[in-house]
């Protein structure tokens, strides 16, 4: 089934309050020529001719474009437990050509917060030369959000990569109301030869999921929370000491964040027909 073309725009007001119609179940999604290159940004203007299609268990609404160089794809999470690790995990998205699933090789896009001199260190491992007054300048903000996109490899022994450096993807992200919305640039380059316009290929997403830093951040959190309590009931005049075992030793109750939805992993594939240039 093809998606018809509507207004994206409406897709934003459906997942802040109003209410549309739910997207068909089918996975086979159309994407459509973009006749100029879509501006990474975050915003989403040039996603109005379209009607996205619908992941069910995320709610995530999703569609791509495509022309003779790029794919295009943005995302739109209104739900804020769908959305609720991606800044830990980031997001990765696999795409291949032809109708074989494969993690052989994909990107990771994830929105980080670097400290002054964070950023300097990640300017030079690219390769940039920062001089002392470009970093005098970089050092009079506390901070800095960056959005980045790294090669990854699913399977031991897969390749990242080729030995060439890879043409760049591009990436942002913004809230908008109570959506979130994910804009990505991916060069068909950096997929395969056989992705061409009017081919078909294979599009997976995968975040979220509990992550080492995630386990970090709720035991500091349940620590801080114990050592708390703790000072309260030493300080009561009531005599009574804290004996309800729900302090930081407690290992019965972290299980439970393991089944928390917040912390769910989100991972689906969509079949996609790239789009020709009209005729």
């Amino acid at each position: 089934m093809t998606f018809k073309r509507c207004a994206f725009g409406l897709i934003i007001a459906a997942l802040v309050g109003l209410s549309l119609p739910a997207a068909a179940k089918d996975t086979v999604v159309e994407s459509v020529w973009a006749s100029a290159p879509v501006i990474i940004d975050g915003a989403i203007p040039e996603w109005n001719d379209v009607t996205p299609a619908t992941d069910k268990a995320s709610g995530g609404k999703y569609a791509l474009k495509n022309d003779g160089q790029n794919l295009y794809i943005v995302m739109v999470l209104g739900d804020e437990v769908a959305r609720s690790t991606i800044l830990y995990t980031g997001m990765k998205i696999y795409v291949n050509a032809g109708a074989k699933k494969s993690k052989d090789a994909g990107i990771l896009f994830m929105q980080k917060t670097l400290t002054p001199d964070e950023l300097i260190a990640s300017l030079e491992k690219k390769g940039e030369v920062v001089t002392e007054e470009k970093r005098a300048e970089i050092r009079k903000q506390k901070s800095y959000t960056v959005f980045i996109e790294e090669p990854v490899a699913a399977k031991k022994g897969a390749s990242a990569g080729t030995e060439a450096k890879p043409e760049p993807a591009l990436f942002r992200s913004t809230m908008r109301g109570q959506a979130g919305i994910y804009e990505f640039k991916i060069p068909l380059s950096r997929i395969d030869a056989a992705a061409q316009p009017g081919s078909a290929i294979k599009v997976g997403f995968e975040w979220g999921g509990m992550t080492n830093e995630i386990m970090k951040s709720i035991m500091a959190g349940r620590a801080s929370s114990g050592s708390t309590a703790r000072a309260s009931a030493g300080s009561s005049d009531s005599g009574f000491s804290d004996t309800s075992g729900q302090g930081e030793g407690d290992g019965g109750s972290f299980a439970a964040f393991t089944h928390d939805k917040r912390y769910s992993k989100h991972a689906f594939w969509a079949d996609v027909n790239l789009a020709a240039p009209a005729k």
